[in-house]
């Protein structure tokens, strides 16, 4: 049975629509699929940029046992309280440099990339904190380390599953997207791309060179 490149997205499952998280970035039924379709029940999942843990709602949901570790000590704090009623999840605050996994034990990564160039974070002083980082080429270094230390806690066959788009930062285009794959191409072996497309506004603009960029790429890779 053959598999589609690209995924129009709803809204949210209404089981969990009224989930509060600020700031989140994913939706549990934009996750849960890619789970289903790349673990069995009881399988570890681990998300090294968890946010707001939507990953591990998305576990939980699915029947998989989810670590997400997170940089920031509140969004970290506002996402145990999120998955605290789901005991089998393990929340962490943390850097995706040093993930808190033994080696080949993780059977899929799901992760939205912490994009280069956004207003979050400005200020942090830890160099693991991605959103930070204001010059592209410390960006992609640091993305090299997270993930060389994510590829070493994935067991051999796993797959990894990474959100991202390509970036307007001003009147600049940053090709975030093509730049990430060609990093997670140093540790794993990318498969393809998926796209996943939102139901998003277009603005009224004249410019042929902008959109709305309703979409984001998932970039496909296994170890």
């Amino acid at each position: 049975m053959g598999i589609s490149s690209w995924r129009v997205l709803g809204a949210e499952d209404p089981e969990f629509a009224q989930e509060e998280a600020a700031g989140q970035s994913g939706l549990v039924s934009q996750l849960r699929p890619l789970i289903a379709e790349l673990t069995a029940p009881g399988d570890l999942v681990f998300d090294p940029f968890a946010g707001w843990g939507t990953t591990l709602v998305a576990c939980a949901a699915e029947g998989r046992r989810g670590v997400g570790i997170e940089i920031n000590p509140d969004r970290a704090r506002q996402a145990r309280q999120r998955v605290a009623r789901h005991p089998e999840q393990r929340m962490l605050c943390g850097d995706a440099r040093k993930p808190p996994l033994d080696p080949d034990s993780a059977d899929l990564v799901l992760c939205d990339l912490p994009y280069f160039g956004t207003n979050l974070d400005q200020t942090a002083p830890d160099p693991g904190q991605l959103y930070a980082l204001r010059d592209y080429d410390t960006y992609l270094a640091a993305l090299d380390e997270a993930f060389a230390a994510v590829a070493a806690v994935m067991r051999p066959g796993a797959h990894a599953v990474i959100a991202v788009q390509n970036r307007r930062i001003a009147d600049r285009f940053v090709p975030l997207a093509w730049d990430a794959a060609r990093v997670l191409g140093r540790h794993l072996t990318l498969g393809d791309e998926r796209v996943h497309l939102y139901d998003w506004p277009v603005k009224d603009e004249d410019d042929p060179m902008r959109t709305n960029r309703s979409h984001e790429y998932l970039l496909m890779a296994r170890k």
